[in-house]
């Protein structure tokens, strides 16, 4: 069976690649990270349901934010393998979770696109946000829903109140935070 060939994926070595696309390749690309992400995991195990559905998220998210100037912190760290392969990590994603290789978590030390050092529990430290007056850089806090809907209520809180001081428009947090209530309202 012939390797896959990914020519959106293979031009992406960093999220200014990805910034550099046109919005109508972003669901093309996101297809082909899909298919990689399939790919890669069932040669190196992993997780995989929790990578897939981060997909979209991920390429948005680098595609909006200037990362790692802007710095996205995984409250659950297992659902970061699409964020490894669009910040230049793709060509070692054969070595994840092997010996030597790519952890399964973000990992400040691997990149400096790893903002926090996460793994499978909650570390929700840092919230959405940007100091206009200092120019600090923007906190994305991206939170799994969990097990309940209380804790998928909570987490929305927080959420909401990170908005609300993150310096976007008012018409940017309403949108976001209406996506965000709909989002935890259908999971659960």
């Amino acid at each position: 069976m012939p390797n896959p060939t990914y020519p959106l994926l293979e031009t992406i070595h960093a999220p200014d690649d990805l910034r550099r696309l046109p919005r109508a390749q972003l669901l093309g690309l996101a297809t082909e990270l899909r298919d990689y992400l399939l790919h890669s995991v069932a040669r190196t195990g992993g997780h995989l349901s929790s990578n897939l559905g981060t997909v979209e998220l991920t390429v948005a998210l680098h595609y909006v934010f200037n990362t790692p100037d802007d710095r996205l912190v995984w409250d659950v760290g297992h659902q970061t393998y699409p964020h490894k392969i669009l910040t230049g990590r793709r060509e070692r994603m054969a070595s994840l979770r092997q010996l030597g290789g790519l952890s399964g978590f973000p990992q400040r030390t691997e990149s400096e696109f790893d903002a926090f050092g996460t793994a499978h529990s909650s570390t929700l430290g840092k919230t959405a946000g940007k100091d206009a007056d200092n120019g600090k850089p923007t906190y994305v806090s991206l939170m799994g829903l969990q097990r309940s809907q209380a804790y998928a209520q909570e987490l929305l809180a927080q959420a909401q109140q990170a908005l609300q001081r993150s310096g976007l428009e008012p018409t940017h947090t309403q949108a976001l935070a209406a996506l965000a209530d709909m989002v935890v309202n259908r999971a659960h």
